[in-house]
């Protein structure tokens, strides 16, 4: 059997701008404003750049005229620059060495293209981790989505994915945009999220290289978060598919002080 697939639907647009998205490992990933383009029957207004690196790699600039497309025709890219169409104005895109979130410090991990937010009080980092905590193969809460989780943290309801569970009915009812009975159902699918297995919790808390693969092989080998946490590096580090690296970024985040408090 042979599979003919036609090439990629390609349209030329501006790049009006290049924002900072900072995600809940604290990395920060660079993303295209473009002039809106219809695309394989969507219109396309963002693009992702991943890094510094592949900026560099395809020399786009901020006022460029660029080639976008929608790589396995879902998720648009930038191809290339029209760098003949070039008229001098152009801007070099370089990653900033603050957050432009929280001020915080920027690094660059040795060996690694990223560029990433020291600050563990990032509001960014704060909320796209709750996010992650209660999406589908974590927690799994039904109904916490993103505009949920800014509207819980602007009003001070909480600090933490801990704090989740001390929520009550009676004071998210009062938020903006919700009810009796989409705060009750909220709460609801809260509390059913502490019967999810170890696996899940271990993988919504975020910890950096630690996916669902691995965390199912940690919860299997310890069996409870206790012996988790009072788990050495070393013994980690010997559990199959966790690495030197996986077991080092355990240890390192069950001993912060903000993590200590989630899990408390």
């Amino acid at each position: 059997c042979v599979a003919y697939k036609y090439p990629p639907e390609e349209k030329r647009t501006k790049l009006i701008d290049i924002v900072i998205q900072v995600g809940r490992t604290g990395v920060l990933t660079p993303n295209a404003v473009l002039s809106p383009v219809k695309i394989a029957g969507t219109t396309v207004s963002r693009a992702t750049l991943h890094n510094q690196n592949i900026i560099d790699l395809k020399d786009i600039r901020i006022g460029d005229t660029v080639i976008v497309r929608k790589a396995g025709e879902i998720i648009p890219e930038i191809v290339r620059a029209v760098k003949e169409e070039r008229s001098g104005d152009e801007q070099i895109f370089k990653t900033p060495e603050i957050c432009p979130v929280c001020g915080g410090e920027v690094i660059q991990d040795r060996g690694e293209a990223a560029f990433r937010c020291l600050s563990t009080e990032c509001p960014a980092q704060l909320s796209r981790s709750i996010q992650h905590f209660a999406s589908r193969d974590a927690m799994d809460i039904e109904g916490l989505g993103p505009a949920i989780v800014e509207i819980l943290l602007n009003n001070n309801l909480i600090a933490s994915a801990g704090d989740l569970y001390a929520l009550s009915a009676e004071k998210v009812e009062t938020l903006p945009g919700m009810g009796k009975k989409s705060a009750s159902n909220l709460i609801r699918a809260i509390k059913k999220s502490k019967d999810n297995p170890l696996s899940r919790l271990l993988y919504g808390f975020g910890i950096r290289n630690v996916g669902q693969k691995a965390a199912k092989v940690i919860a299997e080998r310890f069996k409870t978060l206790d012996n988790i946490i009072a788990a050495s590096e070393t013994e980690l580090g010997q559990v199959r598919d966790v690495g030197e690296i996986t077991a080092k970024n355990m240890v390192k985040w069950f001993d912060q002080p903000s993590s200590k408090t989630l899990i408390k």
